[in-house]
Protein backbone atom coordinates (compact mmCIF):
# COMPACT_ATOMS: atom_id res chain seq x y z
CA UNK A 1 0.00 0.00 0.00
CA UNK A 2 1.25 3.51 -0.85
CA UNK A 3 2.69 5.13 2.27
CA UNK A 4 0.98 8.48 1.66
CA UNK A 5 -2.35 6.76 1.10
CA UNK A 6 -1.93 4.84 4.35
CA UNK A 7 -1.23 8.08 6.24
CA UNK A 8 -4.30 9.62 4.62
CA UNK A 9 -6.48 6.75 5.81
CA UNK A 10 -5.02 6.97 9.30
CA UNK A 11 -5.68 10.71 9.53
CA UNK A 12 -9.18 10.24 8.15
CA UNK A 13 -9.91 7.57 10.78
CA UNK A 14 -8.68 9.87 13.57
CA UNK A 15 -10.86 12.71 12.28
CA UNK A 16 -13.94 10.47 12.07
CA UNK A 17 -13.32 9.06 15.53
CA UNK A 18 -12.79 12.51 16.98
CA UNK A 19 -16.00 13.75 15.36
CA UNK A 20 -17.93 10.77 16.69
CA UNK A 21 -16.67 11.33 20.24
CA UNK A 22 -17.56 15.02 19.96
CA UNK A 23 -21.05 14.07 18.77
CA UNK A 24 -21.57 11.62 21.63
CA UNK A 25 -20.43 14.10 24.25
CA UNK A 26 -22.62 16.84 22.82
CA UNK A 27 -25.60 14.52 22.59
CA UNK A 28 -25.12 13.32 26.15
CA UNK A 29 -24.89 16.90 27.41
CA UNK A 30 -28.13 18.02 25.75
CA UNK A 31 -31.10 17.68 28.15
CA UNK A 32 -33.95 15.52 26.95
CA UNK A 33 -37.17 17.49 26.38
CA UNK A 34 -39.67 17.00 29.19
CA UNK A 35 -42.33 16.02 26.65
CA UNK A 36 -40.21 13.07 25.53
CA UNK A 37 -39.51 12.04 29.11
CA UNK A 38 -43.22 12.11 29.91
CA UNK A 39 -44.09 10.04 26.85
CA UNK A 40 -41.47 7.43 27.75
CA UNK A 41 -42.52 7.24 31.39
CA UNK A 42 -46.22 6.87 30.59
CA UNK A 43 -45.44 3.95 28.30
CA UNK A 44 -43.33 2.12 30.90
CA UNK A 45 -44.24 -0.43 33.54
CA UNK A 46 -43.21 1.91 36.34
CA UNK A 47 -46.25 4.11 35.58
CA UNK A 48 -48.81 1.36 35.00
CA UNK A 49 -51.28 1.99 37.79
CA UNK A 50 -53.40 -0.95 36.61
CA UNK A 51 -50.62 -3.53 36.88
CA UNK A 52 -50.67 -6.28 39.50
CA UNK A 53 -47.55 -4.75 41.05
CA UNK A 54 -49.57 -1.75 42.22
CA UNK A 55 -53.12 -3.11 42.67
CA UNK A 56 -52.48 -6.53 44.24
CA UNK A 57 -53.69 -5.30 47.65
CA UNK A 58 -56.74 -3.33 46.45
CA UNK A 59 -59.22 -5.86 47.81
CA UNK A 60 -57.44 -6.33 51.12
CA UNK A 61 -58.71 -4.96 54.39
CA UNK A 62 -57.19 -2.56 55.17
CA UNK A 63 -56.54 -1.42 51.59
CA UNK A 64 -52.77 -0.85 51.80
CA UNK A 65 -49.42 -2.28 50.74
CA UNK A 66 -47.84 -4.17 53.67
CA UNK A 67 -44.56 -2.76 54.95
CA UNK A 68 -42.66 -5.86 53.76
CA UNK A 69 -43.77 -5.13 50.17
CA UNK A 70 -44.07 -1.35 50.19
CA UNK A 71 -40.47 -0.53 49.30
CA UNK A 72 -40.94 -1.70 45.72
CA UNK A 73 -44.70 -1.56 45.25
CA UNK A 74 -45.51 1.96 46.38
CA UNK A 75 -43.86 5.30 45.71
CA UNK A 76 -44.45 6.33 49.30
CA UNK A 77 -43.02 3.04 50.51
CA UNK A 78 -39.77 3.74 48.69
CA UNK A 79 -39.63 7.30 50.03
CA UNK A 80 -40.05 5.75 53.49
CA UNK A 81 -37.25 3.27 52.73
CA UNK A 82 -34.90 6.06 51.73
CA UNK A 83 -35.70 7.97 54.91
CA UNK A 84 -36.57 10.97 52.75
CA UNK A 85 -39.75 11.40 54.79
CA UNK A 86 -37.73 11.93 57.96
CA UNK A 87 -37.93 8.32 59.16
CA UNK A 88 -35.05 5.87 59.58
CA UNK A 89 -33.30 5.09 56.29
CA UNK A 90 -33.03 1.60 54.76
CA UNK A 91 -36.18 0.36 56.49
CA UNK A 92 -39.90 0.70 55.75
CA UNK A 93 -41.70 1.76 58.91
CA UNK A 94 -45.34 1.31 57.95
CA UNK A 95 -47.73 0.17 55.20
CA UNK A 96 -48.09 2.40 52.16
CA UNK A 97 -50.93 3.47 49.82
CA UNK A 98 -51.98 1.21 46.95
CA UNK A 99 -51.93 2.37 43.32
CA UNK A 100 -48.85 4.47 44.04
CA UNK A 101 -46.53 4.04 41.05
CA UNK A 102 -42.82 4.76 40.58
CA UNK A 103 -43.19 8.49 39.99
CA UNK A 104 -40.66 11.26 39.42
CA UNK A 105 -40.14 11.92 43.13
CA UNK A 106 -39.07 8.33 43.74
CA UNK A 107 -35.89 8.65 41.70
CA UNK A 108 -35.37 12.41 41.67
CA UNK A 109 -34.63 13.42 45.23
CA UNK A 110 -31.50 14.02 47.28
CA UNK A 111 -31.60 10.64 49.05
CA UNK A 112 -31.97 8.72 45.79
CA UNK A 113 -29.12 10.69 44.21
CA UNK A 114 -26.78 9.71 47.05
CA UNK A 115 -27.75 6.05 47.29
CA UNK A 116 -24.82 3.78 46.42
CA UNK A 117 -25.08 0.85 48.84
CA UNK A 118 -27.47 -2.05 48.36
CA UNK A 119 -28.32 -4.71 50.89
CA UNK A 120 -29.14 -7.91 49.04
CA UNK A 121 -31.47 -10.61 50.45
CA UNK A 122 -28.42 -12.71 51.29
CA UNK A 123 -27.44 -10.03 53.80
CA UNK A 124 -24.47 -8.91 51.71
CA UNK A 125 -24.09 -5.15 51.32
CA UNK A 126 -22.40 -3.95 48.15
CA UNK A 127 -21.42 -0.50 46.98
CA UNK A 128 -22.44 -0.66 43.33
CA UNK A 129 -22.45 3.06 42.72
CA UNK A 130 -24.99 5.85 42.53
CA UNK A 131 -27.69 5.21 39.97
CA UNK A 132 -27.13 1.47 39.96
CA UNK A 133 -28.07 1.25 43.62
CA UNK A 134 -31.31 3.12 42.99
CA UNK A 135 -32.40 0.43 40.53
CA UNK A 136 -30.98 -2.44 42.57
CA UNK A 137 -32.81 -1.41 45.74
CA UNK A 138 -35.89 -3.06 44.25
CA UNK A 139 -34.41 -5.25 41.53
CA UNK A 140 -32.48 -7.51 43.89
CA UNK A 141 -35.15 -10.04 44.84
CA UNK A 142 -36.71 -10.80 48.18
CA UNK A 143 -34.86 -14.03 49.00
CA UNK A 144 -31.44 -15.50 48.36
CA UNK A 145 -30.30 -19.09 47.99
CA UNK A 146 -29.38 -19.15 51.65
CA UNK A 147 -33.10 -19.21 52.46
CA UNK A 148 -33.18 -22.75 51.06
CA UNK A 149 -30.38 -23.80 53.38
CA UNK A 150 -32.25 -22.37 56.34
CA UNK A 151 -35.55 -24.01 55.39
CA UNK A 152 -33.92 -27.43 54.88
CA UNK A 153 -31.57 -27.35 57.85
CA UNK A 154 -31.39 -30.63 59.73
CA UNK A 155 -32.93 -32.77 57.00
CA UNK A 156 -31.24 -35.31 54.73
CA UNK A 157 -31.12 -34.54 51.01
CA UNK A 158 -34.10 -36.73 50.14
CA UNK A 159 -36.02 -36.49 53.37
CA UNK A 160 -39.40 -34.75 53.22
CA UNK A 161 -39.34 -31.43 55.07
CA UNK A 162 -42.65 -31.11 56.97
CA UNK A 163 -44.77 -28.08 56.03
CA UNK A 164 -42.08 -26.87 53.63
CA UNK A 165 -43.01 -24.61 50.75
CA UNK A 166 -41.47 -23.49 47.50
CA UNK A 167 -38.70 -21.03 48.31
CA UNK A 168 -38.63 -18.46 45.51
CA UNK A 169 -36.46 -15.38 44.93
CA UNK A 170 -39.54 -13.43 43.71
CA UNK A 171 -38.83 -11.76 40.35
CA UNK A 172 -37.14 -9.08 38.23
CA UNK A 173 -34.01 -9.33 40.38
CA UNK A 174 -31.61 -8.18 37.66
CA UNK A 175 -29.12 -6.76 40.17
CA UNK A 176 -28.80 -10.09 41.99
CA UNK A 177 -28.10 -11.84 38.69
CA UNK A 178 -25.64 -9.15 37.59
CA UNK A 179 -23.66 -9.34 40.84
CA UNK A 180 -23.52 -13.15 40.74
CA UNK A 181 -21.75 -14.75 43.66
CA UNK A 182 -20.86 -11.34 45.06
CA UNK A 183 -24.53 -11.06 46.07
CA UNK A 184 -25.18 -14.82 46.54
CA UNK A 185 -28.62 -14.57 44.97
CA UNK A 186 -28.81 -18.13 43.65
CA UNK A 187 -28.51 -21.33 45.62
CA UNK A 188 -24.76 -21.94 45.49
CA UNK A 189 -23.73 -25.52 46.17
CA UNK A 190 -21.00 -25.98 48.77
CA UNK A 191 -17.53 -26.71 47.38
CA UNK A 192 -18.48 -25.04 44.09
CA UNK A 193 -17.08 -21.75 42.82
CA UNK A 194 -19.25 -19.17 41.09
CA UNK A 195 -18.61 -16.07 39.04
CA UNK A 196 -19.17 -12.68 40.61
CA UNK A 197 -20.20 -9.41 39.01
CA UNK A 198 -20.55 -9.57 35.25
CA UNK A 199 -18.35 -6.92 33.66
CA UNK A 200 -19.80 -5.96 30.31
CA UNK A 201 -18.07 -3.81 27.70
CA UNK A 202 -17.03 -0.22 28.36
CA UNK A 203 -20.08 2.03 28.29
CA UNK A 204 -22.59 -0.70 29.06
CA UNK A 205 -21.59 -1.57 32.62
CA UNK A 206 -24.41 0.27 34.40
CA UNK A 207 -28.18 -0.10 34.48
CA UNK A 208 -28.80 3.09 32.53
CA UNK A 209 -25.91 2.38 30.20
CA UNK A 210 -28.20 -0.21 28.64
CA UNK A 211 -31.70 0.77 29.74
CA UNK A 212 -33.37 4.11 29.13
CA UNK A 213 -34.18 5.28 32.65
CA UNK A 214 -37.67 6.47 31.72
CA UNK A 215 -38.95 4.02 29.10
CA UNK A 216 -36.97 1.12 30.65
CA UNK A 217 -36.37 -0.20 27.14
CA UNK A 218 -32.96 -0.89 25.71
CA UNK A 219 -31.27 2.26 24.52
CA UNK A 220 -30.95 3.00 20.84
CA UNK A 221 -27.52 4.00 19.61
CA UNK A 222 -27.54 7.70 20.38
CA UNK A 223 -30.72 8.64 18.61
CA UNK A 224 -30.44 6.42 15.54
CA UNK A 225 -32.56 3.37 14.76
CA UNK A 226 -29.64 1.01 15.41
CA UNK A 227 -29.83 -1.10 18.54
CA UNK A 228 -27.20 -0.39 21.19
CA UNK A 229 -26.06 -4.02 21.24
CA UNK A 230 -25.40 -3.93 17.50
CA UNK A 231 -22.27 -1.87 18.16
CA UNK A 232 -20.47 -5.06 19.19
CA UNK A 233 -22.83 -7.88 18.20
CA UNK A 234 -23.07 -7.67 14.43
CA UNK A 235 -26.02 -10.05 14.18
CA UNK A 236 -28.26 -7.75 16.22
CA UNK A 237 -30.72 -5.44 14.52
CA UNK A 238 -33.30 -5.40 17.29
CA UNK A 239 -34.56 -7.02 20.47
CA UNK A 240 -35.53 -10.26 18.74
CA UNK A 241 -31.85 -10.93 17.98
CA UNK A 242 -30.62 -10.76 21.58
CA UNK A 243 -31.34 -14.44 22.15
CA UNK A 244 -28.92 -15.31 19.37
CA UNK A 245 -25.95 -13.52 20.93
CA UNK A 246 -23.07 -15.84 21.74
CA UNK A 247 -19.67 -14.79 23.01
CA UNK A 248 -17.33 -17.72 23.51
CA UNK A 249 -18.57 -20.33 21.04
CA UNK A 250 -19.26 -23.00 23.66
CA UNK A 251 -22.05 -25.55 23.40
CA UNK A 252 -23.04 -25.45 27.07
CA UNK A 253 -26.19 -27.55 26.80
CA UNK A 254 -24.50 -30.29 24.76
CA UNK A 255 -27.06 -30.41 21.97
CA UNK A 256 -24.42 -30.22 19.26
CA UNK A 257 -25.14 -26.58 18.39
CA UNK A 258 -23.40 -23.42 19.53
CA UNK A 259 -26.29 -21.05 20.18
CA UNK A 260 -26.98 -17.74 21.85
CA UNK A 261 -26.54 -17.70 25.63
CA UNK A 262 -30.32 -17.46 26.06
CA UNK A 263 -30.80 -20.71 24.13
CA UNK A 264 -27.96 -22.46 25.94
CA UNK A 265 -29.63 -21.58 29.25
CA UNK A 266 -32.97 -22.81 27.89
CA UNK A 267 -31.40 -26.12 26.93
CA UNK A 268 -30.03 -26.89 30.39
CA UNK A 269 -33.16 -25.55 32.08
CA UNK A 270 -35.32 -27.97 30.08
CA UNK A 271 -33.12 -30.82 31.26
CA UNK A 272 -33.45 -29.67 34.86
CA UNK A 273 -37.23 -29.44 34.53
CA UNK A 274 -37.34 -33.02 33.26
CA UNK A 275 -35.08 -34.15 36.12
CA UNK A 276 -37.31 -32.42 38.69
CA UNK A 277 -40.35 -34.08 37.12
CA UNK A 278 -38.71 -37.50 37.34
CA UNK A 279 -37.53 -36.85 40.88
CA UNK A 280 -40.99 -35.92 42.10
CA UNK A 281 -42.55 -39.02 40.59
CA UNK A 282 -39.77 -41.36 41.73
CA UNK A 283 -39.06 -40.02 45.22
CA UNK A 284 -42.25 -38.24 46.28
CA UNK A 285 -45.02 -39.99 44.39
CA UNK A 286 -46.11 -37.02 42.25
CA UNK A 287 -44.37 -35.55 39.21
CA UNK A 288 -43.59 -31.87 39.56
CA UNK A 289 -44.17 -29.28 36.84
CA UNK A 290 -43.86 -25.51 36.47
CA UNK A 291 -46.29 -22.91 35.18
CA UNK A 292 -45.89 -19.15 34.98
CA UNK A 293 -48.43 -18.35 37.67
CA UNK A 294 -48.41 -18.41 41.45
CA UNK A 295 -47.46 -20.69 43.20
CA UNK A 296 -45.50 -21.85 40.09
CA UNK A 297 -44.92 -25.50 41.04
CA UNK A 298 -47.85 -27.85 40.51
CA UNK A 299 -48.51 -31.59 40.52
CA UNK A 300 -48.07 -32.87 36.97
CA UNK A 301 -50.91 -35.37 37.31
CA UNK A 302 -50.20 -37.22 34.06
CA UNK A 303 -46.41 -36.77 34.29
CA UNK A 304 -46.23 -35.48 30.72
CA UNK A 305 -43.84 -32.64 31.56
CA UNK A 306 -46.49 -29.99 30.90
CA UNK A 307 -48.83 -28.19 33.29
CA UNK A 308 -52.26 -27.85 31.67
CA UNK A 309 -54.84 -25.23 32.58
CA UNK A 310 -56.63 -27.71 34.81
CA UNK A 311 -53.41 -28.66 36.58
CA UNK A 312 -52.39 -25.02 37.16
CA UNK A 313 -54.90 -24.55 39.96
CA UNK A 314 -53.97 -23.49 43.47
CA UNK A 315 -55.40 -26.64 45.12
CA UNK A 316 -53.04 -28.62 42.86
CA UNK A 317 -49.94 -26.76 44.08
CA UNK A 318 -46.91 -28.95 44.75
CA UNK A 319 -46.59 -29.17 48.52
CA UNK A 320 -44.07 -31.95 49.20
CA UNK A 321 -40.45 -30.90 49.28
CA UNK A 322 -37.08 -32.39 50.11
CA UNK A 323 -33.90 -30.33 50.41
CA UNK A 324 -32.73 -31.63 47.01
CA UNK A 325 -35.92 -30.56 45.26
CA UNK A 326 -35.94 -27.21 47.06
CA UNK A 327 -32.42 -26.47 45.81
CA UNK A 328 -33.16 -27.36 42.22
CA UNK A 329 -36.54 -25.61 42.16
CA UNK A 330 -35.05 -22.42 43.58
CA UNK A 331 -32.36 -22.24 40.89
CA UNK A 332 -34.87 -23.18 38.21
CA UNK A 333 -37.03 -20.24 39.26
CA UNK A 334 -33.97 -17.98 39.57
CA UNK A 335 -33.10 -18.70 35.94
CA UNK A 336 -36.59 -17.72 34.76
CA UNK A 337 -37.75 -14.78 36.82
CA UNK A 338 -35.03 -12.43 35.66
CA UNK A 339 -36.03 -12.35 31.97
CA UNK A 340 -32.73 -10.71 31.05
CA UNK A 341 -30.56 -13.13 33.02
CA UNK A 342 -28.73 -14.26 29.89
CA UNK A 343 -27.53 -10.68 29.39
CA UNK A 344 -27.06 -9.72 33.03
CA UNK A 345 -24.85 -12.69 33.93
CA UNK A 346 -25.31 -15.75 31.74
CA UNK A 347 -22.36 -17.64 33.20
CA UNK A 348 -23.75 -17.43 36.74
CA UNK A 349 -27.13 -18.77 35.66
CA UNK A 350 -25.54 -21.58 33.64
CA UNK A 351 -23.45 -22.57 36.66
CA UNK A 352 -26.51 -22.68 38.94
CA UNK A 353 -28.48 -24.81 36.49
CA UNK A 354 -25.57 -27.15 35.79
CA UNK A 355 -24.94 -27.74 39.49
CA UNK A 356 -28.65 -28.31 40.19
CA UNK A 357 -28.78 -30.88 37.39
CA UNK A 358 -25.63 -32.55 38.68
CA UNK A 359 -27.23 -32.74 42.13
CA UNK A 360 -30.36 -34.33 40.66
CA UNK A 361 -28.23 -36.82 38.74
CA UNK A 362 -27.28 -38.44 42.05
CA UNK A 363 -30.82 -39.79 42.26
CA UNK A 364 -32.55 -39.75 38.86
CA UNK A 365 -31.45 -40.95 35.45
CA UNK A 366 -29.97 -37.78 34.00
CA UNK A 367 -26.40 -36.97 32.97
CA UNK A 368 -24.25 -33.87 32.69
CA UNK A 369 -21.56 -35.66 30.67
CA UNK A 370 -22.15 -33.67 27.47
CA UNK A 371 -22.67 -30.36 29.21
CA UNK A 372 -20.11 -27.66 29.90
CA UNK A 373 -19.99 -25.63 33.09
CA UNK A 374 -18.69 -22.08 32.57
CA UNK A 375 -15.26 -21.54 34.02
CA UNK A 376 -14.41 -18.71 36.39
Amino acid sequence: MNKNFFIFLLVAAVVVLGGWIYYLNRTAAEPEPIEEINAKWWSAGHSDVTSEAFVHWNEDEPREVPARCAKCHSAWGFIDYLGFDGTEAMVVDEPAPVESVVSCMVCHNEASDMLSMVKFPSGVELDIGEGNALCAACHSGTRAGGAVTTAAEGFADDEVVPEAGFVTPHYYFAAATWQGSDAHGGFEYPEKNYVGEFEHAEGVQTCTGCHDEHSLRMRNDYGTDADLCAACHSNVTGYADYKEITVDGVDYDGDGNVEGIYLEIEGIREMLHEAMNQYGLQELGDAVGWADQFPYLFIDTNADGEISGDEAAFPNAYATFTPRLMRAAYNYQFSIKDPGAYVHNGDYVLQLLYDSLEDMAEVVDVSTDNLTRPEI
